[in-house]
């Protein structure tokens, strides 16, 4: 499966789900892409702001939603902590739905091009709005593991025994992905086609110009890492405007968005039978995990 970029700060999506991807290791819980607050709002199905402000791929159509995924996650993780209790032993992740992901899907829309939204460009710069730190994430999975216990015989029950059978009730999330690798292709293929190629280069002009040195959009971000506070240094949020302002100006997004819809139309008429059983497949895991969440706030 192609991998994505750093989703929180470049421009590929996320092509795999991060907890229960392949039903894999669930010792570890996966980093926060954005910490949720109650009032928080998941992503939209069609972004609404920002230079992607009503674009919609067509490959999205065959994608888990966020919230779907956050529904299987959640299903799995009841399972697997009903299974630990079985033995004796605690088991308490996290509920998908306590973080905020970037995108509706693994399309990721919102940052599939880069930063797009000149509004979180002044904000937060190149930075993800309540993201955690590194060592923020360390401490919250510490203090997981201090508080269930964890030993090599829990290891082994979580891995042998209640991952397998969530894997049976439920399902696993992307085991292979035709979605997101036809995705991921159709980034590529058109990233190199003329007149997107030609569109970035006027892109990294403008941004010479604003005194950024950047060739692609993909790169804009690499000189910012990780925030280490709320507020992002004044050069990562003036080279985060002039990135959206070039955008605007040169239509890349635009330009770049319109040969992907055409590239993945193609796609879809090459792919339909592969695509209509991912479909399917999605349709059933969603069932079997609002089923499972059903029993559970039942009891």
């Amino acid at each position: 499966m192609a991998a994505a970029t750093c989703v929180a700060v470049t421009a590929t999506a996320a092509y795999a789900s991060a907890a229960h991807t392949a039903g894999g290791d669930r010792s570890r819980p996966a980093a926060a892409q954005s910490r949720s607050e109650p009032s928080a709002v998941w992503p939209k199905k069609v972004p609404d702001r920002g230079l992607v402000k009503g674009k919609r791929l067509p490959l999205e159509t065959y994608m888990l939603s966020s919230p779907d995924i956050a529904d299987i996650e959640d299903a799995r993780s009841a399972v697997e902590s009903a299974c630990m209790k079985e033995h004796g032993l605690t088991f308490n992740p996290p509920s998908a739905r306590s973080t905020v992901p970037v995108g509706f899907n693994a399309a990721n829309m919102e940052r599939r091009y880069g930063l797009t939204d000149p509004d979180a460009a002044r904000t937060h710069g190149y930075q993800l709005p309540s993201e955690l730190t590194p060592e923020q994430e360390q401490e919250e999975a510490d203090a997981e593991e201090k508080a269930e216990g964890r030993t090599e015989v829990w290891d082994d029950m979580l891995a042998g025994a209640c991952i397998p059978e969530a894997n049976q009730k439920i399902g696993i999330i992307n085991p292979t992905d035709p979605v997101g690798d036809l995705s991921a292709q159709s980034f590529e293929a058109t990233k190199n086609q003329a007149t997107v190629a030609k569109t970035i280069t006027a892109w990294s002009a403008c941004m010479n110009d604003h005194g950024h040195k950047a060739r692609s959009p993909l790169d804009a971000a690499g000189a910012f890492p990780q925030a280490r506070s709320a507020t992002p240094a004044r050069a990562e949020v003036a080279a985060a405007v002039a990135d959206v302002g070039c955008k605007k100006s040169t239509q890349l997004v635009d330009i770049w968005y319109k040969a992907e819809v055409a590239y993945q139309k193609k796609q879809i008429a090459s792919h339909t039978k592969e695509l209509e059983a991912a479909k399917v497949r999605n349709t059933k895991l969603i069932g079997n995990a609002r089923a499972v969440l059903a029993r559970t706030s039942n009891r």
